[in-house]
């Protein structure tokens, strides 16, 4: 339309579009395509205005012949056509890809990934943490992570994209009428890993917090501490949310506000309502669009899932279902268990063959199970479940077999730049050692 500006056409219309529309539209002309690949405005704006487009997505790895691990991103959409990356390949990390190298998702947070790295034929094995936007194919590695982070364990990663009205601002660009956008931000971003200490009667757990900021450069051990009993302290998921980080420690939700320097532990729902922890075998934790923390477990009574709620004191359950119910309306889906119809309440018993997996939830609405037979090793099913409708969907995907299977993480792809990662000021380098301000002080 010539009565539209190419400005006004990439600068308020295109930066509503998601990502994967976005690059379908580069070649409209010379001008458009150095707005969106060249922009940091631009990039900023599309990310606070571009529709959600919530996915799931995963590492995944499968053996070529010659018996190589090739790594994989593997995204789980209900919109396929418009969340997409332009490679699913990980040369973009920058890393060599040699024949048993290891490659984990940590972590995931509005676009950007932390992901880590592993060269088999080092020894020692040095692990390379990166932070990553598969998106504007960008990476870089954060300085000092070898030595500050707990080896083989999901970090948190806290990151908002820029305030569009803050980075016109600092750019002196005038932008009227002023957009309003929600929690102006500097672009940075943190990456928080839980560090537990045993107290002296060994009947508690003190957890403090080993933080990075893109902003310092310099690793710091948080002067936030959180006491209580936890029975396991290993974790494999950390979410956030609203400001809040969250990890799963299984029957315990333990959470820190980074930006507050606060932090506490909440009990599963499950726990919360006075039932065994055997009622509910399997659970994840997810961010909804609206960034509130959602809950869901599987059992032998189905499936449920609940929403955090009341400044995050409460669970509230949005969703229950029998196994039963399920597979009543769409029984087509689990053709892959056709030899349970030859019993009698084969509905009713699914679940005593079976093991169902939550592994993600998206937009509140599609919920991502895995399911495989619980005596044999076999690849996943993947089943999408609705529920507004009810409908259970195989939407075709093998998954890893369960015992390697890789974490699942919320995502929403965006052109974000990589926040840079600023040189330390003092002299002391990305830590001071110091008891109590580095995570350095407390190894022997």
């Amino acid at each position: 339309n010539s009565d539209i500006s190419e400005d006004v056409i990439c600068e308020n219309i295109f930066s509503r579009l998601p990502f994967k529309l976005v690059t379908c539209l580069k070649t409209v002309s010379g001008h458009s395509c150095t707005k969106i690949i060249n922009s940091a405005m631009f990039a900023a704006k599309q990310a606070r205005l571009c529709p959600s487009c919530p996915a799931l997505i995963q590492i995944s790895s499968h053996v070529d012949s010659d018996g190589r691990y090739n790594y994989y991103l593997n995204l789980i959409s209900s919109t396929p056509a418009i969340v997409g990356v332009p490679s699913s390949r990980l040369n973009f990390l920058g890393c060599r890809m040699n024949k048993y190298d290891g490659f984990s998702l940590l972590a995931s947070t509005n676009g950007l990934l932390c992901i880590q790295y592993t060269p088999e034929d080092i020894r020692p094995r040095v692990h390379t943490i990166l932070i990553a936007n598969p998106a504007t194919q960008q990476a870089q590695p954060i300085p000092g992570a070898e030595h500050h982070l707990i080896r083989g364990r999901a970090v948190g990663l806290v990151f908002d994209p820029p305030n569009e009205q803050a980075s016109a601002n600092k750019h002196k660009i005038k932008i009227d009428p002023p957009i309003e956008l929600s929690s102006a931000k500097d672009n940075k971003f943190k990456i928080v890993q839980a560090f537990p200490f045993k107290n002296t009667n060994n009947t508690s757990v003190e957890f403090r917090f080993v933080t990075f900021s893109s902003d310092t450069g310099r690793w710091v051990m948080s002067s936030t501490t959180v006491n209580g009993i936890i029975k396991q302290t290993q974790y494999d998921k950390v979410v956030y949310a609203s400001g809040v980080l969250y990890w799963d420690y299984q029957e315990d939700l333990l959470w820190c506000d980074v930006a507050k320097s606060a932090g506490g532990i909440i009990k599963m729902p499950w726990m919360l309502q006075g039932s065994k922890s055997k009622e509910w075998d399997h659970h994840s934790i997810d961010t909804s669009s609206d960034g509130i923390l959602m809950c869901t477990t599987t059992g032998t009574n189905g499936l449920a899932i609940y929403q955090l709620v009341e400044g995050g004191v409460y669970w509230k359950l949005k969703h229950k279902k029998g196994w039963t119910d399920i597979i009543e309306v769409s029984g087509d889906a689990f053709q892959f268990c056709h030899s349970m119809k030859l019993r009698n309440g084969w509905q009713s018993r699914f679940y005593e063959r079976w093991l169902v997996k939550p592994l993600g939830l998206e937009s509140e609405r599609w919920l991502y199970l895995g399911v495989t037979e619980k005596w044999r090793a076999m690849d996943m099913v993947l089943l999408r479940y609705d529920l507004d409708s009810g409908k259970v969907e195989d939407i075709g995907k093998g998954l890893s077999n369960r015992f390697d299977m890789m974490p699942v993480f919320g995502y929403r792809n965006s052109m974000a730049a990589l926040p840079q990662i600023a040189e330390p000021i003092s002299s002391g380098g990305i830590c001071d050692g110091n008891p109590g301000r580095c995570i350095c002080a407390t190894k022997g």
